[in-house]
């Protein structure tokens, strides 16, 4: 694993299929087999996964499409915040040429005319459907809410919110007082997969692909924003027993580290982190490791749903995350 201040995030792309690559003999035979897209993003994800080569993460189903796709080892970010970094993504432009440079901006306020990934899609005759966080959100107020997306990209917009939505003080660890979203928190969920708002998220996915598989006339593009492992850290509780938190990593020399870093190098920094203890650290990890496996683990559902309806050999399937993320490495979470 790298400590760098730039982590690399990691671009998963399986199932290319063969109809992709040549041509085809007619306008009409080109719509009928042009593949499908399934655009999945994690959110605050960095290269803590098994086919990157954590010795301790578990995640079997992304490990999976790694192994049947091409896993790119040196992809960066365009910029190390949220919103930026997806409307960039999203949109084919730098940061500076989108004019984002912070979470709340809307891209349709700096250049209305242009057109998003799934807006292309659209005008090629895709249907375009998003499910949970593509453009930015805040987390956790704006799960449920269509945040801060772009209306004109999709045709269907499918928000969420399962359990983790509403948390309270006392229900959940948190550094800061009445902040979860902003601040590293965490929380053990006694509550099942399918009652949190990622899991939610995969039973939309199913039942969007059941449907696209009945007109198998017209490709779909589908996008799905999973919510982990941003904070607050939430999983359901099995997930957490999988990590003996007496094992997490922790980044040593940390202070003789930064000493030769600029300042900007540690502009994340956040006074509240002085509280962490080793033993907090360490939770911290055991949490964000519980929920890259919960994230995992509805992947592997939605993946299996496009197996079992046979759309996956007809299907493109893009695994990325918006950027990469710091657990403890020059003392910045």
């Amino acid at each position: 694993m790298m400590n760098t201040l730039s982590q690399p995030l990691g671009i998963l792309f399986c199932s290319i299929p063969l109809l992709s690559m040549i041509g085809l003999n007619s306008e009409v035979e080109a719509k009928d087999k042009r593949p499908n897209v399934l655009f999945i993003i994690s959110d605050d994800l960095n290269n803590s996964l098994g086919c990157y080569g954590h010795p301790q993460v578990k995640s079997p189903h992304i490990d999976s499409l790694a192994e049947r796709g091409v896993r790119f080892d040196r992809a960066y970010c365009q910029y190390p915040l949220c919103g930026p970094s997806r409307n960039s993504m999203l949109c084919g432009l730098y940061p500076n040429s989108t004019g984002i440079h912070r979470n709340s901006q809307i891209f349709r306020q700096t250049i209305p005319s242009h057109q998003s990934l799934s807006h292309a899609f659209r005008m090629e005759g895709y249907f375009a459907a998003r499910i949970g966080k593509l453009y930015h959100y805040n987390v956790p107020k704006s799960v449920g809410t269509n945040g801060h997306d772009d209306p004109g990209s999709w045709e269907l917009e499918l928000n969420p919110a399962g359990c983790d939505r509403l948390l309270e003080e006392g229900d959940i660890f948190s550094l800061r007082k009445d902040s979860f979203g902003g601040t590293l928190s965490w929380y053990a969920s006694p509550r099942a997969d399918k009652l949190h708002t990622d899991g939610m998220l995969a039973r939309d996915a199913e039942w969007v692909l059941e449907r696209c598989a009945r007109d198998k006339d017209r490709p779909f593009f589908l996008a799905l924003g999973f919510y982990r492992p941003h904070t607050p850290y939430v999983a359901p509780k099995p997930y957490f027993t999988k990590y003996n938190v007496d094992k997490m990593p922790l980044v040593k020399g940390v202070k003789e580290d930064v000493k030769d870093l600029p300042l900007d190098a540690l502009g994340s920094h956040k006074k509240e982190h002085e509280l962490l203890t080793d033993d907090l650290r360490q939770q911290a990890i055991q949490a964000y490791f519980a929920s890259i496996t919960f994230m995992d683990a509805q992947v592997g559902r939605v993946l299996n749903k496009l197996e079992e309806l046979g759309l996956a050999e007809n299907t493109i399937v893009v695994f990325t995350s918006d950027h990469g993320y710091h657990l403890g490495e020059h003392g910045l979470w």
